[in-house]
């Protein structure tokens, strides 16, 4: 199949596919107004909320170039995802927007909210953004010309330890290649509709999987 046959097909397919997804209650909430009211439903209230960012490719335009570009010697996009990591789902995702946008930035520029006593845990990309009447745990930086205590790198060590749940569910997303290759479409919006119907995705393949059987090793052994 030609690149140009290809991108065809994707243009005719892709609404279809969203729509499908749309029926099947696995697109990730994208209207931050009805943030609060969709993490409410969830049994555990413990999310996590982190950056992704997508190469795209470079703009002609000397002021489109800059807005573009990361500072990571790529031009990209990027998003906001909070996730439910018990369930392993995409619970939201922000709107796409250029690289050199800040995560907190976005969360701030969106303003979202979630349940009363919910717990957040976020990277130091985050660092001051502290939603009312949410428990957030956040790496602890080094202070400039100083050193972290022990109890402070334990913590670090803790909360690193659960962000590997998150940064799974991204790669989980980013399994569709036409989000880890450079993303060469000018079509506006596909750049934006192509990462939600990859958390779609995602969270149907996780809805389908098999439970993994839990047993008491302990009894197990006894």
């Amino acid at each position: 199949m030609s690149q140009g046959q290809a991108n065809d097909w994707i243009q005719r397919l892709t609404p279809i596919l969203q729509a499908t997804l749309q029926v099947e209650a696995v697109l990730p909430e994208r209207e931050p107004a009805k943030l609060e009211q969709v993490l409410a439903d969830y049994d555990l209230l413990e999310f996590t909320i982190d950056g992704t960012q997508r190469r795209r490719q470079r703009p002609k335009d000397n002021v489109v170039q800059k807005a573009y570009y990361s500072g990571k010697k790529a031009h990209t996009v990027t998003n906001n995802v909070i996730t439910h990591p018990a369930s392993r789902t995409v619970c939201y995702l922000s709107q796409t927007y250029p690289g050199t946008r800040h995560d907190k930035r976005i969360c701030d520029e969106e303003g979202y909210t979630f349940p009363r006593n919910a717990q957040l845990l976020q990277d130091t990309g985050f660092q001051g953004y502290a939603p009312q009447e949410v428990i957030s745990y956040q790496p602890k930086k080094k202070p400039p010309g100083g050193e972290l205590t022990c109890c402070d790198r334990f913590i670090n060590t803790v909360i690193a330890t659960a962000r590997v749940t998150v940064e799974n569910i991204i790669c989980g997303i980013k399994r569709c290649r036409i989000l880890k290759d450079t993303f060469r479409n000018h079509l506006p919006g596909l750049d934006d509709l192509v990462i939600e119907i990859a958390c779609g995705l995602h969270n149907l393949r996780v809805r389908h999987r098999h439970p993994t059987e839990h047993f008491d090793l302990f009894v197990f052994v006894a």
